[in-house]
Order: C-alpha cells, then sequence, then structure tokens
C-alpha cells in the first residue's frame, strides 16, 4: 500500500505549526505620575532600569546582569500616549546557560519612579 508524501507533509508541518514558538509578553501598563512628562518619565526608567538604582536594587540584582528594557507609551491600544506607559525592566543570569531566562523588576522600578500599575 502507498501513502501519498503530500498529506503526511501537511500533517507534520501543522503540527509542528501548532506546537510553534511561545514568546512571552511581560509588558505592564503604568500611569506615570502627573508632575513628569512623559519623555522625562523614559529618561528615569531607562536609567534606573540599565544602572539597577531603585531601592534595594543592590540586594535583588546580586548575579544579574541587564539585558534591556521596553518603553512603550500608551496604553494596549495605543491610545492616552501622553500618562501612560507600556514598560519593561530585564536582567538574567549571566551564569546561567543560554538562553537565560529573563529576571524583571518592572513593578519595582516603576513604583521608586511614582509610577502606578493600570
Amino acid at each position: 500500500m502507498r501513502f501519498p508524501a503530500a498529506p503526511l507533509l501537511l500533517r507534520v508541518l501543522l503540527g509542528i505549526a501548532m506546537v510553534g514558538v511561545q514568546a512571552v509578553d511581560n509588558r505592564l501598563l503604568y500611569t506615570i505620575p502627573a508632575k513628569d512628562s512623559i519623555d522625562a518619565f523614559r529618561a528615569a526608567f531607562e536609567s534606573t532600569c540599565a544602572n539597577g538604582t531603585w531601592t534595594r536594587a543592590h540586594h535583588a540584582l546580586r548575579g544579574l546582569s541587564f539585558r534591556g528594557f521596553i518603553f512603550q507609551p500608551g496604553d494596549y491600544a495605543g491610545k492616552h500616549a501622553d500618562t501612560e506607559a507600556r514598560l519593561v525592566c530585564s536582567w538574567y543570569n549571566a551564569s546561567a546557560p543560554d538562553p537565560a531566562p529573563s529576571v524583571t523588576f518592572t513593578t519595582e522600578v516603576a513604583a521608586y519612579l511614582g509610577a502606578t500599575k493600570t
């Protein structure tokens, strides 16, 4: 009995596509403090995240290296770009095997800067 290769190949490809690659979206939505402009808050968030200067950071960051940050003005629909932002502050364990999972400090940095979770 012969099996057509095309249907089998299609099933295999669909199976792979169903499993796929999963991504984690760690962005959190925050309302920036009323005293700050979005640009001023972005500069403060970037600096505080990258340099590990929020309260108690020296304990939390032991053994970790800075990975990066995300700062996207506006909510998930792109509205309120002057008062809200989607944020991530990410570090990782440099001694862990690649790919090392991210350790996020978004909540700590945002709270330190006076932002409130929306």
